[in-house]
Formats: C-alpha cells, structure tokens, sequence
C-alpha cells in the first residue's frame, strides 16, 4: 500500500540547485510549566521533564483525519491560516516577516510567521520562552547530521546561542545571527541538557520545525518550516474564496444573462486561478518572500507596499459593512416589523465581543462561517427541489434571459459575478506555510473546482428559482416567500446571523492593529507598566469598538449589500487579484518570462482596466 508522502518526514533538498538548498531540524517543545509541584507540594523548579503537550481527542486518527491531517491539526492550520490577514503600516518594510532581513519575526502562540511576533534569533537563546529537550534532529531521517549544514563545523563560529544561561556578557547569543554551525551534534545534545531548556510558548505543534533557505541573493537565513499539508491548505483555501459574495451571483446572472454571465463566471474563475500560479512562480524567485505585501515591495518598492496596505483595508472595510448588511437583512426579512437599522445597531452589540477574544477562539468560531455558508447553499437548493410550483422551484423555473437588458446591467453583472474570486491576498502565506510547497499548483486546482461548482451551482439554481424577481441576497426570496415552511425560514435567518458573527471580528482585526500600531498600543504589555498599561488597554479597547462602530455606520450610509458587493469585486478584486498579480509577474520574473506569457499578463491588465472601470461606474450610478 503506497505511503501518504504528507505523513514523511521532512527531506532535506540535495539537488544542484541553490535556491532549492533547502535543510530542516526540529526542536520539540517543552509544554510543562517552568515551576511544577513536586510529590511533597514545594512549588520549587525542577528539571522539567519534556514530555509532549496532553493529546486532544481532535489528534486521535479518525479515518483519513491522522497524523499531519488530523482534526487538531486542520484547526491549528487554520488559525495560521487567519493570522495571515495584516495590514503593513510601515511601507518602508523590505520583509513582512524579518527583521533586520535575516532574522524572522513570529507569533509564539500560532507559532506561524508574524509581522509584530517576537524574534526567533532572541526565542533560541538559552534563557528566552521557547523550550527544548536535550536533542536536536534532522528531519531527513536518510542523512547523517554530520552532512547537515546547521551542524557542518567548517561554518562560521556558533558562538553561544545554545550554551549559555544568561543572555548577557560574553556568553550571550547575537541576535543578529540565527543557527550557526561550528558545534558537533554532541556537544549541542551536552549544551542543551545542561542549561535545561523550559518554555512556556503556546501552540498545538509538538515540534518547532526551523529549516535554512537561500534568498535571491544567496544568503542563508533561517526560518520557520511550513506546518500545513496539502488537505489543509485546500481547506483553507476555500474558507478564503467561498464567502458571502456568492449570495448575489444570482443577481448578477439575472444582470448578465445566461450566455454573457456564465461566459464571465467561467472567464474569472480561469483567470484568477492563472493569476494565482503567477504569485506562486514569483514566490519561487526569493524564498524569504512570504507574503502579498512582500511581492508588491519586490515589484514596486515602498508605493507598491503602501498601495496594497491601502487596497487590504478597503476590502476588510467593504467586507465587514457587507456583514452587517447581510445581518439586518436577514432579520428584518424574518421580522419585517423592526428597522433594517434597528438590526444594523443590534449587529454591533452582537458582533463587537468577541473582538475580545484570543485568535484560537475566533478561529474556531470562523468554522461557523464556512459551514454556514454551504449549509445555505444546500438549503435553498433542497427548497428549490421540493417546491414544485414557482415561485422557488426547480422543476418550475421562473422567466429568464440569455443577455443583459442593457448596457448598464451588464456592467453591475461585472463587480457581482468577480466577487467570489478575491483569495489572492493570503495564497502566498498559504503557500508559504505548506509542508510541502511544490504542492500549491495541484491545490489551486482542487480549490478552484470546488469553488466553480459551488459558486456557477448557487447562481444557476437562485437563477431558475426566482428569474426576474431575484433580490440582491438570494436568502431574502426565501425568507420573503410564504410558499416554504415557517422552518426553513427561521434555519436561513440562523445561518445568516452566524455568518457574520463567525466572520466580522476576524475582519476587523487587521484594522484594529493598524490603530494599535498608530497609537503606539501594540503589544502593550510588553511595553508599558502601571498606569500607561492601562491607559494602553482602554486605547486597544476603545480602537476595537470604534471599528465595528464604524462598519455599523457606513452600512446604514451604504444600505445596499449588492452595491457593496459590486464595487469590492469590481474595485478591488480585479485590482488585487488580475492587475497586480499580472504586474508582480513582469516586474519580477522579467528575466524568465517568455514574450507570449508577457502578452497574456498586459492583455489580462488592459482589460481588466476597463472592466473595472465600469463596474465601479455603474455600481456608483445606480
């Protein structure tokens, strides 16, 4: 029986090529606390004991979900997968996740790349919060240590980065170098066992896996390994494509037409997937570039990072209003007694705790997002099963078209039917955080499938259902229409208020941290004491509320949740994910890309120019 190679170890690259030079080592974790209680109840230190963190019921194997891919596993995946939404404010940054471009900054609970994390030069050094057991290992099981490069004693000097207890004086380890080699796997295992490593750094990983890498200009930097398998990064993936702007494909079917809006569907849906493959192959020129930001830095320098920081906020702001929109909606629809803006005050009473919650939290209740998305898909298309007379039926379709009435319409068809497309703005940290990053292409391709159906499916059945008369979110024709049970409308109006509450807070994050990063907040408790701790603490506080606050007012200013949803695809995703892949491309990979496929990328940018263009007009005229 074949081996799931996601299940291997992983190998150490030995071909010729340098960029490919890639060498991993894993340093497991010590999850006991510094202090233990003894038998005799003495809260004294002692020796701790480096055993493994206590096994979850999510880490036991069930069916395919083992291993690498077990349940546990997917979740803390995922909550990398979350972390990677930020916004830069500092545009003069050349690395979103380096220091000093060599030493590499991360999260100590996601254990993930981090733009404000800690450095792992200082979370090595002997003293600092990362723990590990008396033994360091190469995860290419196939290679002696003496062959690996963090152990080749004809390297630099190591210094005392692992042999020392203070991180003062002599002894103490430079922070501006990371592993050294210089130092036989002996006197390491020695080094570490005598200094009795403990940490207290969260995370559901039993291993922190460095790996050493070559950046385009042949330097060697150590980094964090990618944790994610290929399942996850699918899933992640999806969680990231298939969101709230399909609630209005029908809509924009109905503007488009049959053949003009299943051509467009199909069109984006290919040319974003291409646009995807091209971030990916210019990933692959400098192994230190890690994220969007990153890639728009290598192309454009300082503007090209501060235009993408801009375009990010204006997305998670369109994208939080949309929520809050799609929130009242659903709810008035049920209780059409009450104000939509009535509700859109209740959201932000609803929405704004769990701002307040740890990321671990949130990104479980994301899940809530993701399954209540395609639970309503699943719904309304039960219901169009099981109604058999129209309104609402499949075996009784309603009146359609095959073209656009009008110019105008097609032009709203634009930002609605492009909508669903717009994952390019964490692909590169999903690739990033792969195990296996060779792998991405073949993930972009189960992704896109599984989105086309799902998305060209909800368009065609809303479409069938309800014709002409198709409102802006197909859930408000099932909720407006009296022909299904009172059941279905109260499971439509469930699934749409958890939508927003699963995904708003995690919207909003970004934005929050910008404020923090602007009133100097961020990370105020390793910053600030006393009194200016929690003065610090009520900025944090007052810049969460503030941003839902502010989504609850631009979508009672903005009311229409397919305006909303027009000008985010048109605006931004022809912008973020066909303009400026496109442009990455030439800029970056100027020296390898072939004179057709720099055709391809200008003709992708000149039209989608135009397309953008009138669809930012209409969705603003109408």
């Amino acid at each position: 029986m074949p081996t799931d190679p996601e299940q291997q170890p992983l190998q150490s690259a030995r071909d010729g090529n340098p960029r490919s030079q890639v060498h991993y080592i894993s340093i497991p974790i010590d999850r006991n606390p510094d202090f233990q209680t003894d038998n005799n109840g003495s809260n004294e230190p002692v020796e701790p004991s480096f055993n493994t963190r206590r096994q979850s019921i999510l880490d036991q194997p069930i069916g395919s979900f083992r291993g690498v891919n077990s349940l546990g596993r997917f979740a803390t995946s995922l909550r990398r997968a979350n972390s990677f939404r930020h916004i830069d404010v500092d545009s003069g940054v050349e690395r979103s996740f380096f220091k000093d471009s060599h030493d590499e900054t991360f999260d100590p609970d996601t254990l993930a790349p981090a733009t404000n994390g800690r450095r792992l030069s200082v979370a090595l050094r002997p003293s600092q919060n990362i723990s590990m057991r008396p033994s360091i290992t190469n995860l290419d099981a196939s290679r002696s240590n003496i062959d690996n490069p963090f152990f080749d004693d004809s390297s630099v000097d190591y210094g005392s980065t692992f042999s020392g207890r203070s991180g003062h004086g002599p002894g103490a380890a430079d922070t501006s170098s990371l592993l050294r080699g210089s130092i036989s796997m002996a006197e390491l295992a020695e080094n570490l066992g005598r200094d009795g490593y403990r940490g207290v750094i969260a995370g559901d990983a039993d291993s922190l896996v460095l790996k050493q890498i070559e950046n385009k200009d042949g330097k060697v930097v150590t980094v964090l390994a990618g944790q994610s398998t290929a399942p996850q990064t699918v899933f992640n993936s999806i969680n990231v494509l298939i969101g709230i702007g399909l609630l209005a494909l029908p809509l924009g079917l109905k503007y488009a037409g049959w053949v003009v809006g299943l051509l467009l569907l199909s069109i984006f849906a290919s040319a974003t997937f291409c646009t995807a493959e091209l971030l990916s192959r210019c990933l692959d020129t400098d192994l230190t570039l890690m994220s969007y930001a990153d890639l728009g830095y290598a192309a454009f320098g300082t503007k090209g990072r501060a235009l993408i920081s801009a375009l990010f906020t204006i997305d998670l702001l369109g994208c939080g209003v949309s929520l809050v929109i799609l929130f009242a909606d659903s709810l008035n629809a049920l209780f059409p007694s009450i104000s939509v803006t009535s509700f859109k005050f209740l959201a932000f009473f609803v929405i704004t705790p769990p701002v307040f919650l740890p990321l671990s939290v949130l990104s479980n209740i994301s899940l809530l997002g993701i399954l209540s998305t395609i639970g309503t898909v699943l719904v309304i298309t039960l219901c169009g099963v099981f109604n058999k007379t129209a309104p609402g039926s499949l075996f009784d379709p309603m009146e359609t078209h095959l073209w656009p009435k009008d110019f105008q319409s097609f032009c709203l068809s634009i930002g609605l039917l492009s909508a669903s497309w717009g994952g390019h703005a964490v692909f590169p940290n999903l690739k990033s955080d792969m195990r296996h990053p060779a792998k991405f292409k073949d993930c972009l391709k189960t992704t896109y499938e599984i989105t086309a159906v799902t998305d060209i499916g909800i368009a065609v059945v809303g479409f069938l259902m309800f014709g002409d008369t198709v409102k802006d979110e197909i859930t408000k024709n099932v909720l407006l229409l009296d022909a299904y049970p009172s059941y279905i409308h109260g499971l439509i109006s469930t699934l749409m208020t958890l939508i927003p509450i699963a995904k708003t807070p995690l919207n909003a994050r970004p934005i929050i941290s910008v404020l923090d990063t602007i009133f100097n907040v961020q990370n105020a408790e390793s910053k600030y004491e006393g009194n200016r701790l929690r003065l610090a603490k009520m900025v944090q506080s007052f810049n969460a509320v503030f941003i839902n606050f502010l989504f609850v007012v631009v979508a009672i200013i903005f009311p229409q949740f397919d305006k909303i949803i027009a000008f985010l695809g048109a605006g931004l995703c022809f912008m973020i994910c066909l303009i400026l892949p496109c442009s990455f491309y030439i800029k970056i990979c100027k020296d390898t890309i072939t004179p057709r496929e720099k055709i391809a990328c200008y003709t992708t940018i000149f039209v989608s120019v135009i397309l953008s263009v009138l669809g930012i007009g209409a969705a603003i005229i109408s």
